[in-house]
């Protein structure tokens, strides 16, 4: 039986990279799983997978309406959500002097008011199911140590980071048993990472090694182990931890 056998999770950006690690490790560990995503034939690829137990649901994380339809989808499946990963996320290279007005408003909207939209949304569901539950905020190292120019990605996930520790203290003022951490990775081999690679304006090979030699660890992240860091947080082994930032990043954050 898995550490998650029983719940019922909620994954956003589920249809690649990192969500879609998160949405397989939690249906492996029993949860049953809502895997939601912009792209509906990767949603569909990735619930497919997994079987009877994920249900593919399109999502635009700065819709609300299409909040409430998922969460809808949940309820009409299952009746209950326990865990929430807020994992879509978009970065744009851009410096405070040259980062357009249009790049700015996509980061901001994606990873800071969809992560809102979806706590707002998911909460009265997460608290009528009357069980422990979990928010799982996907952020950055570039949240805690921002690097020149991807400003607007940097103050988005500082700005998530920050609601995320807010709603904890909400929560627990509340006396609910649900509980609100951020997970922090570094660089990881993702179709994103490639993206901010392809923004440096560097020849790929040069731009990988220099994102590769902020981390001492010397190498990039996998997906999978930023899934497990999610599991720790989504499951009652962690009961006692909230409004903290898990960091899986090869310590970049500690670097000298």
């Amino acid at each position: 039986m898995g550490v998650l056998s029983g719940k019922v999770a909620l994954v956003t950006g589920g249809g690649k990279g990192m969500g879609r690690a998160i949405a397989r490790l939690f249906a492996a560990e029993g949860a049953k799983v809502a895997v939601a995503g912009r792209t509906e034939a990767d949603v569909r690829d990735v619930a497919g997978a997994i079987g009877a137990d994920a249900l593919p649901i399109r999502l635009d994380v700065t819709s609300r309406d299409d909040w409430a339809a998922a969460i809808d989808a949940v309820q009409q499946a299952w009746g209950k959500l326990a865990i929430l990963v807020n994992g879509a996320g978009l970065t744009e290279a851009g410096s405070t002097a040259d980062l357009s007005d249009e790049s700015w408003r996509r980061q901001m909207a994606i990873n800071l008011d969809g992560v809102f939209y979806g706590c707002q949304a998911a909460l009265p569901l997460m608290k009528a199911s009357g069980e422990p539950g979990s928010i799982v905020n996907i952020s950055s190292s570039f949240a805690q140590r921002p690097v020149p120019g991807f400003v607007g990605y940097c103050a988005s996930k500082a700005a998530m980071t920050t609601l995320t520790k807010v709603l904890a203290l909400e929560l627990a003022a509340e006396g609910l048993p649900i509980r609100a951490n951020s997970v922090h990775p570094g660089g990881t081999e993702t179709d994103m990472l490639e993206q901010a690679l392809a923004d440096t304006g560097l020849p790929r090979e040069e731009a990988y090694q220099h994102f590769v030699g902020i981390h001492p660890m010397g190498r990039m992240g996998k997906p999978e182990e930023v899934a497990q860091a999610c599991l720790w947080l989504a499951s009652d082994a962690s009961s006692f931890t909230t409004g903290t930032e898990v960091n899986v990043d090869g310590g970049s954050f500690i670097r000298a």
